[in-house]
């Protein structure tokens, strides 16, 4: 993906990921760590990506997503992350999924809350950083399973 284009001299640097993450796509298990492509409908470029898997500082499975900027505000990262956590709810009988945004991050807040997680409070880690956090505090959304 070209806005990941900065952290490797080639693509050919990400292929031992790429090949790790294949192995995990037949897997039930969300609590296992999982990366799937968001691509356009018509080409196949890819230009995001959804996943999920167990966050260790918290010990809760929670999604990830990120969106090329150039794609952002068309509903694809939305839809794909209703896919996902409508499989992961499938798959599994967990009771909730989180995700954690930085604070500063007010975009994808509001693409969480349009997703149906609920901001459940701010944290500010203490003793660990949270990866990918440029602020010193960040958001701490879940989403329930809808009950039956």
């Amino acid at each position: 993906m070209p806005d990941w284009s900065e952290n490797s001299n080639s693509p050919e640097a990400y292929w031992g990921y790429i090949d790790w993450h294949q192995t995990q796509k037949d897997s039930k298990n969300i609590y296992e760590n999982k990366r799937y492509a968001i691509a356009l409908p018509n080409t196949d470029e890819m230009i995001g990506m959804v996943g999920m898997g167990l966050e260790d500082t918290l010990n809760e499975v929670e999604v990830a997503y990120f969106m090329s900027e150039k794609y952002q505000r068309n509903g694809y990262t939305r839809d794909a992350i209703n896919a996902l956590v409508d499989w992961c709810f499938k798959v599994s009988d967990i009771k909730y999924l989180i995700l954690t945004i930085d604070s500063a991050n007010i975009p994808s807040c509001n693409l969480a809350e349009k997703c149906g997680f609920e901001l459940f409070e701010k944290r500010i880690p203490i003793g660990h950083v949270q990866p990918n956090m440029e602020s010193d505090s960040y958001f701490y959304y879940r989403k329930y399973r809808k009950l039956t």
